[in-house]
């Protein structure tokens, strides 16, 4: 009899026991970690212009496949204009090993351009060759400025007839962005403003996440932004590497 009590015993620790043995071990991959921040740098190219970039990015990672991130970027786009990309991306993993994991990335958010008009890249050298007070005015399918004298008038905002007149050709602004800034005026006391548009844009691109540890990685990275605006496009390719850490 006792020895019946001693197994039954024995075997009920061993069935108590077993549910918590056979148990998975904790996760030690990046899903045990889903949230992660990181910083970026490299640079940006496109429609003439280039220059360095940075930023940063905050990711959730919501399976081992798929990752959502929002990214804040700061691009140099050359002397005078520079330009803030906020987007929001899917991260889809198509390969995974230990250490390293290809990605594709589509999203979407907003492009901000700015330009400092006076600078001699855009209008700064106008004030020279043309008085105080005058009026100029984009026109379609050329990269130069008409200048309205003798007393021309116009109710439009973009020239759409062959120009005849005055023109200016220097300013080196993106006909994307020039064709959308309407009539303007030289400014009498040569204070130029600066000009901003942020219109909505489409990010594509790709990437491979290097795992360093558990909690750090790095991501080289390319991506397309497609800016949308006053009905046609302009393309940036912005390249670089970030460094993130899981918390």
């Amino acid at each position: 009899m006792k020895q019946l009590s001693f197994l039954v015993i024995a075997a009920f620790v061993l069935l108590s026991a077993d549910p918590v043995a056979g148990q998975p071990a904790a996760p030690t991959g990046p899903l045990s970690r889903p949230v992660s921040a990181g910083l970026i740098g490299g640079v940006s190219a496109g429609s003439g212009d280039a220059g360095a970039s940075a930023g940063g990015v905050l990711a959730f990672d919501a399976s081992d496949r798929i990752a959502v991130e929002a990214r804040s970027v700061f691009l140099q786009r050359g002397t005078g204009t520079h330009g803030l990309e906020l987007t929001g991306t899917a991260l889809v993993t198509i390969a995974s090993n230990t250490r390293a994991a290809p990605y594709l990335a589509l999203g979407g958010g907003l492009y901000r351009a700015s330009f400092a008009l006076g600078d001699d890249r855009f209008f700064g050298q106008m004030d020279s060759r043309f008085a105080s007070g005058t009026r100029f005015v984009p026109v379609r399918g050329m990269s130069g400025f008409g200048m309205m004298t003798g007393g021309m008038t116009f109710n439009g905002n973009v020239w759409t007839d062959t120009w005849t007149g005055p023109t200016y050709t220097a300013s080196q602004m993106p006909m994307f962005y020039a064709n959308r800034l309407g009539q303007m005026t030289i400014p009498s006391d040569g204070r130029w403003m600066m000009r901003s548009f942020t219109d909505p844009a489409l990010t594509v691109g790709g990437g491979i996440r290097f795992d360093v540890t558990n909690r750090v990685y790095v991501k080289p990275d390319v991506r397309a932004l497609v800016v949308f605006g006053g009905g046609d496009r302009l393309v940036l390719t912005i390249m670089g590497v970030g460094l993130g850490y899981r918390f």
